[in-house]
């Protein structure tokens, strides 16, 4: 089974809610297990109320303040709203390098070595810029095309998810080779 394929089944194994897994073909076979330590289960249930007898709860009735208290103006100035969007430019999927699969990216083996890639360098096709933890093991993020890095878009240890652009290139075009 080509490699490719194993990750991306322990990508969609690690996604799903099944515990155990496994695989058999002729030539190959696979089992996957999830230990019950994994991340915690976060209840959106509210907490019980504590049982109180209903003779001690004494109902409170919101404080209502007149809306023709404050004066109003005859002309309204309106105030400009800056969104995050409107400064930062779209980053296109295009010229990114993405997530193979979800897990922990890390931007280099270890953290006292000089990460894979920084901002200005040169990147080529095939080239590992980092690295994703998934399931215990440590999968290279490699650039798919060549270009310059522009942006690092995640930081060292930030969770990612499949697809996610985590460096934003600037493409080499057939002029630059």
């Amino acid at each position: 089974m080509d490699l490719n394929k194993i990750y991306q089944l322990m990508d969609k194994f690690e996604q799903s809610s099944l515990t155990n897994f496994e695989y058999r073909d002729q030539e190959f076979e696979i089992q996957l297990g999830k230990k019950g330590h994994g991340k915690p289960v976060v209840s959106t249930q509210p907490a019980p109320m504590p049982n109180v007898p209903a003779d001690k709860v004494t109902p409170v009735a919101p404080k209502l303040e007149p809306v023709g208290s404050s004066p109003v103006s005859s002309e309204a100035t309106p105030t400009p709203m800056s969104t995050p969007a409107s400064t930062e430019t779209e980053i296109d999927p295009a010229d990114c390098i993405t997530a193979p699969v979800v897990g922990m990216f890390y931007q280099a083996h270890s953290s006292e070595e000089t990460p894979y890639v920084s901002v200005g360098d040169h990147v080529s096709v095939g080239q590992q810029v980092g690295l994703i933890q998934a399931m215990q093991m440590m999968r290279p993020v490699v650039a798919k095309q060549a270009g310059q890095v522009k942006t690092l878009l995640v930081k060292n240890g930030d969770e990612v998810n499949f697809g996610q652009p985590l460096i934003q290139l600037i493409p080499d075009t057939p002029s630059d080779i």
